[in-house]
Order: C-alpha cells, then sequence, then structure tokens
C-alpha cells in the first residue's frame, strides 16, 4: 500500500495510470477495487464507504477534492447533476494553469514512487481532456478502464438516492453527457470497458480481460488477489437492478441507447476497439448531443432556479418562527 513519505520522496512520476471513468452508477467502485487486485496502487487516503457505496468508493480523497473544485470551477455541480457541455474554448481558460499545478503537485506527492498505479474520482470522464493534458505532462503511460451499465439500470439505482435524478429522461441525460463527449480520446490509448452485470457474474474473467487488455502480467499473486476478489469482495446480493442491451429501447433516449449497444459490444468483445463503425457512429452520437446543448444549458439554469425559490421558500417558512424565538429568548 501507499506510504506518503515513499511518495514524498518520489522524484518523478515516470510510470503507467489506470484509470477507472464511467457514468455514475456504473460500478465504477466496485471496478476500481477490482483493478486493485491486478497490482495496481490506489494510495492510501480513500474515501470510506457510506449508504450510498458500502464498501467503500475507493477514490483518492485528495484528487477527488480537486476534481470537484474543477467541476466548481467550470460552473458545473459536484453531484454530476449539471447537463451543460463544455464548449472547445473554454478548455484554453486561464483558471486551468492553477488547477494544473495542484493536480501534477498531488500525483507526484501521492504516486510518484509507483510504477503502476490508478485512481478513479466521480466526474473525471465529464473532464478529460483536462486531465489528458495532466498525464502528457508528467508523461505518464495513460490506460483506462471504462464501467458500462444498462441506461435503465442506472435510472433505478439512482432513484433510490434522488427521485428527481432518477427521472429516465434526467438520468439519461446525466449518463450521456459523462460518457459521449470524451469517450473518442479512448483511441488514443490501451482501453478496456467493462458491463458492470458481467463484473458481478463473473468477477475473475472480467478481471482477466483488463489485464490482457492494458498488458499487465497476470503473476501467480496477481491470480491469488483476483480469486480473493471474486470470492470474498463481490456480494450479488448488492446489484439491485440489472439491464440488458435491448430492454426497454422505447424507453430511454435514443442517443443513450445508440452509445450504450456500442459500450456492451465491447464489453462483451464482440467488436474490437479499433472497429471503424464504432468511431463514425460514435462521432454522429456526439454531434447530436452537442446539437442539444443549448437546452442542455437551459435545463441548468431551470433546475438552479427552482432550487434557489425552493432555498429562498424554506428561509421565508422558517424566519418567523426563529424570530418568535429570538424574541422569547430576549424576554
Amino acid at each position: 500500500m501507499a506510504n506518503d513519505s515513499e511518495a514524498d520522496g518520489a522524484a518523478g512520476t515516470a510510470g503507467h495510470v489506470v484509470v477507472v471513468i464511467g457514468a455514475g452508477r456504473s460500478g465504477t467502485s466496485t471496478l476500481t477495487r477490482g483493478i486493485q487486485a491486478l497490482g495496481i496502487e490506489l494510495g492510501n487516503n480513500l474515501k470510506p464507504g457510506t449508504s450510498k457505496n458500502p464498501k467503500g468508493f475507493f477514490e483518492d480523497e485528495e484528487l477527488l477534492a480537486l476534481n470537484k473544485r474543477l467541476h466548481h470551477a467550470f460552473g458545473l455541480r459536484g453531484t454530476g447533476a449539471s447537463l451543460r457541455l463544455i464548449e472547445e474554448d473554454e478548455w484554453q481558460a486561464v483558471f486551468l494553469n492553477e488547477h494544473m499545478q495542484a493536480v501534477t503537485a498531488a500525483i507526484q506527492k501521492r504516486f510518484g514512487a509507483f510504477p503502476l498505479w490508478g485512481f478513479k474520482s466521480g466526474g473525471v470522464m465529464r473532464l478529460l481532456p483536462f486531465w489528458e493534458q495532466v498525464f502528457e505532462q508528467l508523461g505518464l503511460k495513460v490506460s483506462y478502464v471504462v464501467a458500462a451499465r444498462h441506461p435503465l439500470a442506472v435510472a433505478r439505482s439512482r432513484a433510490k438516492l434522488n427521485a428527481l435524478r432518477g427521472v429516465q429522461e434526467k438520468s439519461d441525460l446525466e449518463w450521456l453527457v459523462r460518457v459521449v463527449p470524451y469517450f473518442h480520446l479512448m483511441r488514443r490509448h490501451p482501453f478496456s470497458v467493462v458491463d458492470y452485470d458481467r463484473l458481478m457474474a463473473e468477477p475473475q474473467i472480467q478481471l482477466r480481460r483488463v489485464a490482457g487488455a492494458l498488458n499487465l502480467p497476470l503473476t501467480s499473486d496477481v491470480e491469488r488477489e483476483i480469486n480473493a476478489f471474486g470470492e470474498q469482495f463481490i456480494n450479488p446480493s448488492l446489484q439491485h437492478h440489472r439491464g440488458d442491451a435491448n430492454e426497454g429501447a422505447e424507453r430511454l433516449n435514443p442517443l443513450a441507447r445508440d452509445a450504450y449497444r456500442w459500450l456492451h459490444a465491447l464489453a462483451c468483445d464482440e467488436i474490437a476497439p479499433e472497429n471503424p463503425e464504432l468511431w463514425r457512429d460514435w462521432a454522429r452520437i456526439r454531434s447530436e448531443l452537442y446539437a442539444m446543448r443549448h437546452a442542455l444549458r437551459h435545463i441548468d439554469f431551470l433546475e438552479d432556479e427552482v432550487e434557489r425559490r425552493q432555498t429562498q421558500g424554506w428561509r421565508r417558512l422558517f424566519a418567523p418562527r426563529s424570530n418568535r424565538i429570538s424574541q422569547a429568548d430576549s424576554d
């Protein structure tokens, strides 16, 4: 495991980083714990589990905080609820320099001593051009592991935590703006797509798939850890919602349906990552999503306005009572 003194003493950061990305409620936490079995260092400052993820999030707290700060700098909610798309020229904003310095320093401190390390942080996929610049500046070899889950199952899972965000139409839009805009950047690097249902049903097989795609050695120690992950960590009872690639097509946003079918095909090894039809159609999906950018921005505005008015309403509701209590105390 990571040791702060070891990382602090690192002279550089040249190495291999494996980044777990995917839409919310898609099994990224379970998958991140899984890649740890492949000998990938996650650090020793991980966000603990909650009722949302009882077994842990497996997110480095420092990188998580920096990524949320970057979301806020772009005017995005740290929860992942924002829908607006980031325009191309925004990636040249001056304020990114400060964030770049903070993130590179954190990576050098936390992981500079490790030749093979990884992380996941909610929303990294949303800000992937920034992170790609970070990795390039640090001279890192980069691989990605993409968690894929049927959008219907994502919405059902999300609804247990937030009824409004779990509405299928809203959940599909959140899924799209997280997954679609920068998935094409995977073409630059080794990557593997892992289906959540398959990971839960056959964890050892899926981790070996990832190791093969990323050219990671399957030593006897790694095999032992893979088996331990499948036998001791995976708990099928935590898998409450399943989906099928062709299920409920009439209820899905057509773009989410099309994008997920490609991810599912990759996760099932039905197509190769270099399949030209995949990337041609993904460009079409991305273009159609960006054609919605003004509407997506307006939805954010309306949601912010509703939240603001609700907050004002609560303040007005409790203000008279607070005043009465203050007056009574003064008496």
